[in-house]
């Protein structure tokens, strides 16, 4: 299967006690299941992965890979805007985690509401629940699955350094060759596919309906997917951004508006490259 790999910059989240960078990773409707999502190569490294749902028993997983002994340290957040910190906990969605080696799953039990702000993207966010535990070696995998429509985060890793993203099969150490005394062929070296940080236009303008809509707005990729049909201001006024660079269209409806703003950081995808 091919293989992708992802270096994103981190960004600072100040939270109530602990700094940490948690570097953003939006799980895609393809993401049905561990093995389809992303793999988080180092769980220790700080990430911020984001799910949203239109309708209940969608399901969106990654995988986060660690070592023996290695600090197990997940957070449950919703952005503090609504309509999500409107909805009961048991409205929002359930995450399951499983390790290797025929661990028990573990359900992140949704037990606070503490204000949490993060001042990258300006945006006020609420903690519901966190887990923590020694890792043992191998993949752990992370299943959400919603119970209406909403949009999560879950935090995963404490480590504020650069951090790697792949998708496909679990990479693997490449074995040492073995000493020869007659020379061999060459190995065909295995190649891997260039660094993917950001989007383009081009991606921009693809994505441009209601089953996928994206739009460009101040140098930033946003899904809008889940939010044509809940648009406050009518679905036309979403679907007039799709496959567009919306920041001027943006600017004249919610200039100086904090709320939209809020809303709009939720379905951030990631930078866009000039």
């Amino acid at each position: 299967m091919r293989r992708f790999f992802a270096l994103i910059t981190a960004f600072a989240l100040m939270g109530t006690g602990v700094a940490a960078a948690h570097q953003p990773v939006f799980l895609m409707d393809t993401d049905t299941t561990a093995a389809k999502g992303p793999l988080l190569v180092d769980g220790t490294v700080s990430f911020a992965i984001r799910a949203a749902f239109t309708k209940s028993g969608q399901k969106k997983a990654f995988r986060a890979q660690f070592k023996d002994g290695d600090a197990l340290s997940v957070q449950y957040l919703i952005v503090d805007a609504k309509p999500e910190n409107g909805l009961r906990m048991t409205a929002l969605p359930s995450v399951v985690i499983t390790g290797p080696k025929g661990t028990k799953p573990v359900t992140i039990k949704l037990n606070e509401r503490t204000k949490f702000y993060e001042p990258y993207g300006g945006t006020n966010y609420l903690y519901l629940g966190r887990y923590s535990a020694p890792a043992v070696a191998g993949v752990y995998n992370f299943v959400i699955t919603a119970r209406g429509k909403a949009a999560i985060t879950i935090g995963v890793g404490e480590k504020e350094i650069p951090g790697e993203v792949a998708r496909g099969p679990v990479p693997m150490a490449t074995p040492k060759p073995a000493a020869s005394v007659t020379p061999s062929a060459t190995p065909t070296p295995i190649q891997t596919a260039a660094p993917i940080v950001g989007y383009t236009m081009a991606q921009v303008k693809a994505n441009n309906t209601a089953k996928s809509c994206w739009t460009a707005i101040d140098g930033f990729v946003y899904d809008l997917t889940s939010w044509i049909s809940a648009h406050p201001g009518g679905s036309g006024a979403i679907m007039f951004l799709c496959g567009t660079d919306g920041s001027n269209a943006f600017k004249a409806q919610h200039e100086q508006q904090a709320r939209p703003a809020v809303r709009l950081d939720s379905y951030k995808l990631g930078p866009l490259n000039k």
